[in-house]
């Protein structure tokens, strides 16, 4: 059996194959090495639907989010041996997944828009540059996490119309001594801090609102994209769910400062399937 899983921060999703069927398809908590640790990671694997199969596996290939550290890489791999005692492990970033899903083998710029954000270029048979994420609390420009501190902002600095953030509140009924304990006290920020994106997407035809997700794009744009000269030749490819929900936005931007989308894709695990089965 092959498994195959592409994992962010907030969410893996798993495809389980034997001999090119798809037997088993689930989803788990993200396994970004960065945020959960080694026994956490070990016990949701065996409490998820994946247990009954851990020793059929005989390949396991894994896309994830904070995988270009070599040692978290490290970490996850001795992790996914202590599991998988059959299986041939192979791991790599959340990114050359999107780059094998969407790429076709034709030179392109991936980019990842997600609860983070990170992009790659490539050729056609290379990653020619590789970008390090300076994660949700100094970098990821475009993603959940940096849309989601603007809005707070906006909600609790009352710089929003009071029928929104009237609203908010109803939808989460914190206050700042509970948004600020889950932010900077409590596990996985990130992921809290993204959970907030919905609001954003439920409110989208507010001005304001628009305005947050816009802007989130535009300094994606103007501290990573713009930079790059082949922007002005190759496409420009998103994978993830804030680029998907929020595609309107995203072509505003491209429009605004004349680059080329190519794919925007939500999950690329089906692409990666028939890649890899």
């Amino acid at each position: 059996m092959i498994l195959i899983a592409d994992s962010g921060s907030t969410k893996t999703e798993w495809i389980l194959l034997n001999q090119g069927e798809e037997i088993l398809r689930t989803e788990t908590i993200g396994l970004n090495p960065f945020f959960v640790s080694p026994n956490e990671i070990q016990t949701v694997i065996n409490q998820s639907a994946l247990s009954p199969y851990l020793d059929q596996v005989k390949k396991l290939n894994f896309y994830g989010a904070g995988c270009s550290n070599d040692t978290k890489k490290e970490d996850l791999n001795q992790s996914f041996n202590a599991i998988f005692n059959n299986a041939e492990i192979h791991i790599k970033t959340d990114i050359e997944g999107a780059v094998m899903a969407v790429s076709e083998d034709h030179p392109c710029i991936v980019c990842i828009l997600g609860t983070g954000s990170t992009f790659r270029i490539f050729d056609g048979k290379n990653i020619i540059r590789k970008y390090s994420s300076l994660s949700y609390i100094l970098g990821d420009e475009g993603s959940g996490t940096y849309i989601a501190k603007r809005l707070l902002r906006g909600v609790f600095y009352q710089q929003l119309p009071q029928h929104v953030i009237n609203d908010f509140f109803k939808d989460y009924p914190i206050n700042a001594e509970e948004l600020l304990h889950n932010t900077y006290r409590e596990p996985q920020a990130n992921r809290y801090l993204a959970s907030f994106v919905p609001f954003c997407k439920k409110h989208i035809q507010t001005p304001e609102i628009e305005s947050i997700v816009l802007q989130s794009f535009e300094d994606f744009y103007k501290v990573h994209l713009s930079r790059l000269e082949l922007i002005k030749d190759y496409p420009v490819h998103f994978i993830g769910s804030i680029a998907f929900y929020f595609s309107d936005q995203l072509m505003q931007i491209a429009s605004k400062y004349n680059f080329k989308v190519g794919n925007i894709v939500q999950k690329p695990l089906g692409m990666l399937k028939k890649k890899l089965s």
